[in-house]
C-alpha cells in the first residue's frame, strides 16, 4: 500500500511540475498562440487560415486557465482532455506551435489521461520516453554540423571566447563528438542500469550546462528553452525518485503505440522522412536556414533586417527566418521542407513576387534552392 502512495505522489507532483513550466513557456511565447504579429500563420492545410483570430486567442487563453487550474488544485481527468484538445486544435490552426517542448507536454498529458488510474504505468512510460528523447537527441548530433554551428561557434568560440587558431592548434574541434555519444551511452543506462537515478544525476548535469551555455548568464539564447530545461531536470527528479519497475513484460504490446511514435517513427527522421522536433533533433545544426530577400521599402519588416549583408541577396536586405521568430514570437520556425514552401507562397502573395526571392541553405552540403 506504501509504495502505491509513493507512485501516486510522484505523479501529482509529475503533472504539477508539467503544467508549471508549459504555463510559463506559453506565457513567454504569447505571441507564438496568437495572431496580433508579423510573422506569418501558417495552417498545415489551406482550409484552417480563415479561421478569425479571436478564436485563436479564446483557445490560447482557455489553456492557460486549465494549466492554472491543473497547477492550483486537485487534477481531474475531464480537465486533463479539455486541455489536450484545446492544444491540438491550438496546434492545427499554425505549424509554428508544433514546438519539441509543446509536444513533449503533450505526450505526457496523453500518456496520463490514459493511464489515469495507474501511477505505475505512468511512471514506466515517463522513463521509457526519457530514454527516447535522450537517445535520438544524442544520434541526431553526429553530423559536422553540429561540430561546426553548435560545439565550436556557439560554445568554443561564443561562449568560451576562444580563437580559431587555439581551437585548430590543440585539435578541439572533434573533442565535440563526446556530447553525442554522452547522451547515446546515458540513454541506453537508462534502460540496462539498476541505479537508473545515479544515471540521472548526469543528465540534470547536463541540462545545468545547457542553461549555464544558453542561459541569461551565457549566450542569452532561445529563451523559450530555458524552462523546457528546468522542467526536464524536475522530471527526472521525479521520475527517478524510486526505482523503476524494470520488468518490461506485458507492458510492450499494450503500450506498443508509445514504442512506434516514440522509437520507430523517429528513425525515419534520420533520413528526412519524419518531423525532427517529434524526434528530438535539437541543436544538432543539421536543417536548412531561410532567408528571406527583400525591398527595404515593406517598413513593418524593418525590425527584422539582418545588419550584415548577404550574398544570396545581391545587395537587397534581408531577413533569417529563426533569428526573425525568436526576435518576435521567441520561437523557432519548423525546419521541414514543406512548411518552408507554404512560407515563401505566403510571402510572395502578401508582397510583390517582384520584391521577395526566398532561399534555402543547407550548411551540411553547403547547397542552396530557391523556392
Amino acid at each position: 500500500m506504501q509504495k502505491k502512495d509513493i507512485s501516486d505522489k510522484q505523479v501529482e507532483y509529475l503533472i504539477k511540475v508539467i503544467a508549471f513550466f508549459w504555463l510559463f513557456a506559453k506565457i513567454w511565447s504569447y505571441k507564438t498562440w496568437i495572431t496580433e504579429r508579423v510573422y506569418p500563420v501558417i495552417p498545415p492545410i489551406d482550409l484552417l487560415k480563415n479561421v478569425p483570430d479571436i478564436f485563436h486567442q479564446f483557445v490560447f487563453g482557455f489553456s492557460i486557465l486549465a494549466l492554472l487550474r491543473i497547477l492550483c488544485f486537485k487534477t481531474s481527468r475531464w480537465l486533463l482532455i479539455s486541455l489536450l484538445t484545446s492544444e491540438i486544435i491550438s496546434c492545427s490552426l499554425d505549424t509554428v506551435r508544433w514546438q519539441p517542448w509543446e509536444y513533449m507536454y503533450l505526450c505526457f498529458l496523453l500518456m496520463y489521461i490514459i493511464n489515469f488510474y495507474k501511477p505505475k504505468s505512468i511512471l514506466l512510460l515517463s522513463h521509457i520516453f526519457l530514454v527516447s528523447i535522450y537517445l535520438f537527441s544524442g544520434l541526431h548530433k553526429f553530423n559536422r554540423d553540429f561540430l561546426a554551428s553548435v560545439w565550436r561557434d556557439m560554445f568554443l568560440v561564443d561562449f568560451l571566447g576562444l580563437s580559431m587558431v587555439f581551437i585548430v592548434k590543440y585539435k578541439l574541434f572533434f573533442i565535440g563528438l563526446l556530447i553525442p555519444i554522452t547522451e547515446v551511452v546515458l540513454a541506453i543506462l537508462l534502460v540496462v542500469s539498476k541505479s537508473k537515478r545515479k544515471v540521472s544525476y548526469f543528465l540534470i548535469l547536463m541540462h545545468v550546462s545547457i542553461l549555464i551555455l544558453i542561459g541569461p548568464i551565457g549566450l542569452k539564447y532561445n529563451s523559450v528553452v530555458w524552462p523546457w530545461n528546468l522542467a526536464m531536470i524536475f522530471i527526472l527528479m521525479i521520475t527517478y525518485a524510486k526505482p523503476i519497475e524494470s520488468s518490461y513484460k506485458n507492458k510492450i504490446v499494450p503500450n506498443l503505440y508509445w514504442f512506434v511514435l516514440w522509437f520507430l517513427l523517429p528513425v525515419f527522421s534520420l533520413f528526412g522522412s519524419w518531423y525532427q522536433y517529434f524526434s528530438f533533433n535539437l541543436y544538432s545544426g543539421k536543417g536548412n536556414q531561410m532567408y528571406i530577400c527583400i525591398s527595404e521599402n515593406e517598413k513593418e519588416l524593418a525590425a527584422y533586417f539582418e545588419p550584415k549583408s548577404s550574398t544570396f541577396c545581391k545587395g537587397k536586405v534581408y531577413i533569417n527566418l529563426q533569428n526573425w521568430a525568436l526576435q518576435e514570437i521567441k520561437s523557432v520556425p519548423l525546419p521541414e521542407l514543406e512548411i518552408y514552401r507554404k512560407m515563401a507562397i505566403h510571402f510572395k502573395q502578401k508582397y510583390s513576387k517582384d520584391d521577395v526571392k526566398i532561399i534555402l541553405y543547407n550548411s551540411e552540403s553547403q547547397t542552396s534552392i530557391e523556392l
